[in-house]
C-alpha cells in the first residue's frame, strides 16, 4: 500500500526534477502508461510545459472530505511553467507537497491575476453544505485528480490503468479515512471495478429515484472494507458538484449509509 508520505515524496521528486529541466512525465513504465491513457486533441491536448498537479491540500492530517476530479485544467505557464510564479513558490517552499498545502489557487497571486478559482470554491462550498459547517476552510479538504497533467478541456476518453490509479490515488486516500466525493463520469467504472469497493446504492438516472431536479444526475454510493464512504456523481454538461439545494437533497437520500461510517 502506498502511504500519503510515500505519495508526497514521489511527486516531490517528479516535480522537483521538472523544475530543473526534467520531463513532466517520468520515464518509468507506470507513469508513462498513466500519461498515455488520455490523448486529447485541440483544446484537450496535454501540456507538458507545465508541472503536473496530482493533488492539492495537505496529506499529513485527516481532512473532512476528499474530492476526486478529472485533471488540473488549463495550463497557465505564467504560473505552472518552469519560470512561472508557482514554480518559484515551490522552490521557495522546498517541495511540491509543502506548496500544495498552502492552497495556492485560493490566494494571491492567483486570485489577483486570474480571479476566483471556481473549481476549488465550488468544492469547498459543497463540503460546507454537506457537513453543515459554513465556517470550514480549505484545509478541511484534499483534492486528487484522475489524470495529473494539464489540458484546457477533456476531449477524449480518460481511461488510466486501474492499478496505477489504485496505487497513486486510492491507496493514499484510504489512509486519509475521510468521506470521498467523485465528480465526473470517468470515475464511475474505476470505482465500481478497480478498487475493491461495493456499490450499496444507486440513485437518480439508472437507480432509485430521489427528489433531484436534474434528470441526468446519476449517483453511486460505495463502501470499502475499511468503511470509507464514496459518493460518485455525474450529470450532463459538467463534472462539478451539485448546487447547495441538490447537495442537501442528496445527503438526505443517502443519510442511512453515512451513519454506518
Amino acid at each position: 500500500m502506498v502511504t500519503c508520505a510515500e505519495l508526497a515524496d514521489h511527486w516531490d521528486q517528479v516535480i522537483g526534477q521538472f523544475l530543473v529541466g526534467g520531463p513532466a512525465v517520468p520515464l518509468d513504465p507506470e507513469m508513462q502508461a498513466w500519461a498515455t491513457a488520455y490523448r486529447g486533441r485541440g483544446r484537450g491536448e496535454v501540456s507538458h510545459d507545465a508541472f503536473p498537479e496530482p493533488y492539492i491540500g495537505a496529506l499529513d492530517h485527516r481532512p473532512v472530505g476528499v474530492f476526486l476530479g478529472l485533471n488540473p485544467g488549463q495550463a497557465q505557464l505564467d504560473f505552472q511553467g518552469r519560470s512561472g510564479l508557482f514554480a518559484d513558490e515551490i522552490r521557495y517552499h522546498g517541495t511540491y507537497s509543502a506548496w500544495a498545502a498552502t492552497w495556492p489557487y485560493l490566494r494571491d497571486p492567483w486570485v489577483a491575476r486570474m480571479g476566483a478559482n471556481r473549481y476549488l470554491r465550488s468544492r469547498l462550498a459543497f463540503l460546507r453544505t454537506w457537513t453543515e459547517q459554513p465556517a470550514l476552510t480549505a484545509d478541511a479538504m484534499v483534492t486528487f485528480e484522475l489524470y495529473p497533467w494539464h489540458s484546457t478541456a477533456v476531449t477524449a476518453s480518460m481511461r488510466p490503468d486501474p492499478g496505477v490509479v489504485r496505487e497513486f490515488v486510492w491507496q493514499p486516500i484510504r489512509e486519509l479515512a475521510a468521506p470521498v466525493f467523485a465528480f465526473g463520469k470517468p470515475w464511475f467504472g474505476l470505482l465500481e471495478d478497480g478498487f475493491g469497493l461495493h456499490v450499496v446504492d444507486r440513485l437518480g438516472a439508472g437507480g432509485r429515484q430521489y427528489p433531484s431536479e436534474v434528470p441526468s444526475r446519476a449517483v453511486l454510493v460505495l463502501r470499502g472494507g475499511d468503511r470509507v464512504i464514496v459518493v460518485a456523481e455525474r450529470h450532463s454538461g459538467s463534472a462539478g458538484p451539485p448546487r447547495r439545494s441538490e447537495a442537501r437533497v442528496l445527503r438526505e437520500a443517502i443519510e442511512p449509509w453515512l451513519g454506518q461510517q
